[in-house]
């Protein structure tokens, strides 16, 4: 039941009560999008200064040798039908 209650009866929300709840949500979300563009910027400014600082290994220039396997494995297939 959607409603207020004061004093025992139930009175139901206005267009102005839902347009201050759908506000307070947008300025919530407008928050939270702020907080994920700060912490992004500093996310990006850290490795920056990481890799200026050469604090960041470098990658290896090939692949670490693996030994070959003896045996192929192939993709299962279906049975044919006999007859």
């Amino acid at each position: 039941m959607a409603g207020k209650r004061s004093e025992g009866k139930t009175t139901t929300m206005t267009g102005a009560d839902w347009q201050g709840i759908l506000r307070t949500m947008d300025e919530a979300f407008a928050d939270y999008l702020k907080g994920m563009v700060a912490l992004r910027k500093h996310v990006v400014d850290d490795m920056r200064r990481k890799l200026s600082d050469r604090q960041v290994l470098p990658r290896p220039s090939s692949p670490p040798e693996r030994p070959a396997s003896g045996a192929r494995h192939r993709r299962a297939r279906g049975r044919r039908p006999r007859g």
